[in-house]
């Protein structure tokens, strides 16, 4: 099944929510729960000392605010991707599927980082709190927020595959995107580092934001997507 041509126009909002989405996710990534240096530590901390390192309530909130950015701008980039793929099978529709992943996902993320920021030390739903559920909010709101990203190695390989095999981007583009994955899917196979992926996504989307912006195609992706 065919689709009409996409628009120049279209193209470049696709590429603007891209780059918003690289933008917002790595701002969000930078405000995490915990303060800095909990994580170099290797030494076992008391609930009570995971709970006086937290970030201050605000900083959470807007770490936050920008997840939440993210996961609406991600999911216009990654509409806009699934619109030029077409109403195809194959790659295409596991495109379609990992951007529904990507959604649900993300979006937990981002209402962890409310629930970490609600136990924060001086937040007004702090005695809702005991010193240990502040402290597992705000490890889980970091991990999970984090570890959000997983699917988008599936929206990655997606439209690499798709970037090769047809127009859904350059092929460069694609490269990049099958790369990148690659490297993160090892990383979190090999390392146990499944944050990775909130690292190797804002790149993709970024790359492919700009290109779409500044070199918008208005073609129709070719009819063979698997």
């Amino acid at each position: 099944m065919t689709t009409a041509l996409t628009t120049p126009t279209r193209d470049r909002a696709t590429g603007a929510a891209g780059i918003v989405a690289a933008l917002a996710a790595g701002g969000s990534g930078a405000v995490l729960a915990q303060g800095e240096g909990t994580f170099a530590d290797q030494r076992i901390k008391s609930s009570a000392e995971l709970v006086e390192a937290m970030n201050p309530e605000l900083m959470i909130r807007i770490g936050g605010g920008l997840g939440l950015v993210a996961v609406i701008a991600t999911t216009a980039f990654t509409l806009g991707l699934v619109r030029r793929a077409g109403e195809r099978g194959g790659w295409a529709e596991a495109l379609r599927w990992s951007s529904i992943a990507l959604l649900a996902t993300t979006s937990i993320g981002v209402l962890m980082r409310y629930v970490a920021a609600g136990g924060a030390p001086g937040a007004m739903d702090q005695s809702l709190y005991s010193t240990e559920a502040s402290a597992t909010a705000a490890v889980l709101a970091d991990q999970m927020s984090t570890g959000a990203y997983l699917p988008a190695l599936g929206v990655m390989s997606c439209a690499g595959m798709l970037a090769l095999r047809g127009s859904l981007l350059p092929a460069p583009v694609g490269i990049v995107a099958l790369v990148l994955g690659t490297l993160s899917l090892a990383a979190t196979l090999g390392l146990g580092l499944p944050y990775s992926s909130s690292l190797v996504f804002p790149v993709f989307a970024l790359v492919a934001g700009i290109t779409l912006l500044v070199r918008p195609t208005g073609r129709r992706p070719s009819a063979t997507g698997r």
